[in-house]
């Protein structure tokens, strides 16, 4: 058990002198520690690198394409590292573009009736 976690304990800077010194439970505790700010790091980096892209892409596709390209999500490619994250922040989108929507519906229905009544100009009204 020792031997298995001693590489472990090196790789994560733990001083030979104080691996000795800590009792399993404790190495555990560090390497458990290590594991989670390592993976929020990996996580961050993916995020950086993620959105870079993404915005390459977009920004390519409108210069070759004329339109925007639908481009999948980080949680898309990483599912592993983002757990619920990743429906979490797509429903908080869909929410937000179907009130979206409904503003747009709003508008368009008051300026077609408004047109239909013979209002002259079509305009949004003051509420």
């Amino acid at each position: 058990m020792i031997g298995q976690l001693y590489p472990a304990a090196i790789d994560c800077g733990i001083a030979p002198e104080r691996f000795w010194e800590l009792s399993i439970e404790e190495v555990r505790d560090i390497l458990e520690s290590a594991e989670r700010k390592e993976r929020g790091h990996l996580k961050q980096r993916l995020i950086e690198k993620h959105f870079l892209a993404k915005d390459i892409a977009q920004y390519v596709s409108l210069i070759l394409n004329g339109s925007k390209v639908g481009i999948m999500e980080l949680w898309d490619y990483f599912p592993e590292l983002f757990g619920e994250e990743g429906s979490d922040i797509e429903k908080k989108r869909q929410e937000q573009e179907a009130a979206a929507y409904k503003v747009q519906m709003i508008d368009f229905a008051y300026r077609h009736n408004h047109a239909r009544s013979g209002g002259g100009k079509a305009g949004r009204h003051d509420a």
